[in-house]
């Protein structure tokens, strides 16, 4: 149980290790296999069935076979050896909402990340040239220092886990500095493009019209998540056609909401809402979803659930008006 509050989530499924991963770890050339945070060694036996015939753990609370060490303070450098690891998972907020920051605050007072798998990376990234790690699918959306060192980002629908439906990607890095048209994206085993392609699509309101969210007195309606069923996605709607009690929006709300604009013109509302549905669906396609915050839990095709940012919203909407002339 503590281990789960800290974050620490351990891989009893190797769905992670794809064709081109295990391909990168095994053209790395490192003889050893090396796991700052060992946990229950689960990775290591992963890297042992790949070939590894010499492997390296470390824990803060070590098992058999593991040596001592607080790997989000520092890792020691091995030599031949490529990091293969699940880092822990969880930001500075949700130690503070949990109540548990006094148990991590030495490591986001000496770093400039908010989550300890930014912090891990960090750390690994200075140990070692080779890097495999397991980490959350935001780190896509995430600022990093070293992610022009990353070879692949591998997003992985399927579920690693026992004890979380974390989202998560696999992360290759070496030790070159490159180009964003140089790393690799990949969805489960299937190459879709580039990281530069992806960022030339991110979506980026030029709040050229007044968009107010979780304002019940607006006309427009936001499903901004995913439901199980594939037939109810997020969708923007007429307030009316909203499955919801507007009571329950607050401002705080981030997946189900009300926009209100006293510019839009409410005879072009049916236009307006077509319209960025249309932006969207063509949006989400030429992305693959990977610029959609991935949410917990797939679909029930096994399409990893997705929800729409008010940022992302806000452009879409400002695309929408402007080519429906739906300004007053």
């Amino acid at each position: 149980m503590e281990k789960r509050i800290l974050g620490q989530f351990f891989t009893k499924k190797d769905f992670w290790l794809k064709g081109h991963i295990k391909d990168f770890i095994i053209n790395s050339g490192c003889r050893v296999a090396y796991d700052p945070f060992a946990g229950n060694g689960d990775i290591l036996e992963t890297a042992k069935q790949i070939g590894f015939s010499k492997t390296v753990g470390l824990d803060i609370e070590p098992q058999k076979n593991q040596l001592k060490n607080d790997s989000l303070l520092r890792i020691p450098s091995y030599k031949d050896a490529i990091i293969i690891t699940n880092p822990p998972y969880l930001t500075n907020y949700s130690a503070r909402r949990k109540k548990i920051y006094n148990k991590v605050e030495r490591y986001f007072s000496s770093s400039i990340y908010d989550d300890l798998y930014l912090i891990a990376l960090d750390r690994m990234l200075a140990a070692q040239e080779y890097v495999v790690a397991i980490v959350p699918e935001t780190f896509i959306n995430n600022s990093f220092l070293h992610k022009p060192r990353l070879v692949s980002i591998t997003v992985i629908e399927d579920n690693c886990f026992n004890d979380t439906e974390n989202p998560v990607c696999v992360v290759c890095f070496d030790g070159d500095y490159k180009e964003d048209k140089l790393i690799k994206i990949y969805k489960n085993s299937k190459y879709i493009n580039t990281l530069n392609y992806f960022e030339n699509l991110r979506l980026k309101p030029k709040s050229l019209i007044q968009i107010k969210f979780n304002d019940v007195n607006g006309v427009i309606a936001l499903r901004a998540i995913d439901a199980t069923d594939p037939n109810n996605m997020i969708r923007f709607m007429k307030k009316d056609d909203l499955d919801y009690k507007l009571t329950n929006i607050k401002h705080s709300s981030r997946l189900i909401t009300v926009i209100n604009s006293h510019k839009l013109d409410n005879r072009l509302i049916d236009k307006i809402i077509d319209q960025s549905n249309k932006i969207l669906d063509d949006y989400r396609n030429k992305t693959r979803d990977i610029l959609l915050s991935p949410f917990k839990g797939n679909m029930k095709n096994g399409i990893r659930r997705r929800r729409l940012d008010y940022e992302s919203a806000r452009a879409i909407l400002e695309e929408a008006y402007s080519k429906v002339g739906g300004m007053r």
